[in-house]
This record gives C-alpha cells, sequence and structure tokens, in this order.
C-alpha cells in the first residue's frame, strides 16, 4: 500500500467514526482531520468535499458490509439458516443504529451522488439476496427477495420502537 493509499484510509476510517457519532451535519472536517492525525488540507488533497468524503465512507461501509454478509451467509449449507443469516444482519444493523434512526439518510437528500450510492447499495443487497434465492431454484428468485427485504424493513420500524425486538424478531424468524 502506498502512503498517500494508507493516509486516505486513515481519513475514511475517522470519518466513517465522526460522521458515526455526530452525523453529516455536526461533523466538521477539522474534527476528521484530527482524528485522522492530518492536516485540514490534507483531506482535500483526497476528497474535494465533505459530501463527498460522507459517500466515501458509506460506499466502504456498504461493501464490507455485503463483503461480510456473503462470508456469513456462505458458512450455512441450508437455505432456512441462509434467510436467517441474512435477516439477523439486516435486522442487527437497524438495532445498533436504534438511536440514530436517520444517520443513512441525514444528508442523502441534498446530494444526488449521494443518493445514488444508496440506489446502488440497495440494489447490490436486493440482488444478492435474490442469488442466494436463484440457488434454491425459488421461482421468481428476485420478487421473493423484495419480499423477504420488505418483510425485515417492517421490523426495522418495530425495532426503533420497542426494547428487546430483535429477540422477538428472532423467534418470528425462526419458523421459516
Amino acid at each position: 500500500m502506498t502512503r498517500g493509499q494508507d493516509q486516505k484510509d486513515k481519513i475514511v476510517d475517522a470519518a466513517m467514526q465522526i460522521f458515526g457519532k455526530k452525523g453529516f451535519y455536526d461533523t466538521k472536517m477539522l474534527d476528521i482531520a484530527e482524528k485522522a492525525g492530518v492536516s485540514k488540507g490534507t483531506i482535500y488533497l483526497y476528497f474535494s468535499s465533505k459530501d463527498e468524503l460522507y459517500i466515501e465512507t458509506h460506499e466502504r461501509n456498504f461493501q464490507r458490509y455485503l463483503d461480510m454478509l456473503e462470508a456469513k451467509v456462505n458458512a450455512f449449507s441450508s437455505f432456512k439458516e441462509k434467510l436467517i443469516c441474512i435477516a439477523e444482519e439486516q435486522l442487527a444493523v437497524f438495532y445498533r443504529d436504534k438511536h440514530t434512526p436517520n444517520k443513512y439518510l441525514q444528508a442523502y437528500t441534498n446530494n444526488p451522488k449521494m443518493i445514488q450510492s444508496l440506489h446502488d447499495f440497495l440494489d447490490n443487497y436486493h440482488q444478492y439476496v435474490t442469488s442466494v434465492m436463484a440457488k434454491e431454484n425459488i421461482t421468481n428468485a428476485s420478487d421473493h427477495a423484495k419480499a423477504f427485504i420488505g418483510m425485515l424493513e417492517n421490523y426495522k420500524r418495530d425495532i426503533f420502537l420497542t426494547k428487546n425486538l430483535i429477540i422477538q424478531c428472532y423467534l418470528r424468524l425462526s419458523y421459516l
């Protein structure tokens, strides 16, 4: 890895932490620079704006999530176990972030590139779930994946409103 790539990674790592704690609007580039151990000007060598850095952090998180999910799902052999794994991971994200439900969408309404980044992630996630279902020869795998993801999205609202709902959701999923 080059020094430049190493520095860029440090900046993105720091930005992920700061954006995660403060959100988009309350995060200052100086906060990120201090956390990364670089000057504010160094950040602008790699990113033209806070928006661009925000997009980069989310794209990295999105890709890491998809890679992690695939690795975990591949550890299971039965279709039921794979679906439960997908559900647990999707619900766990919402459970971990239940105190900041708008963290990911906070700045997306202001920037078409941010909207596209989220859209691309959701498409990739849907394609992955579709591929899991297609391997099981599920008819209309894409439609079934949308329904499955939609069911989990409905649980998301409950997670934000109810303590210990992750346990209740898991119990419901165990009936698959």
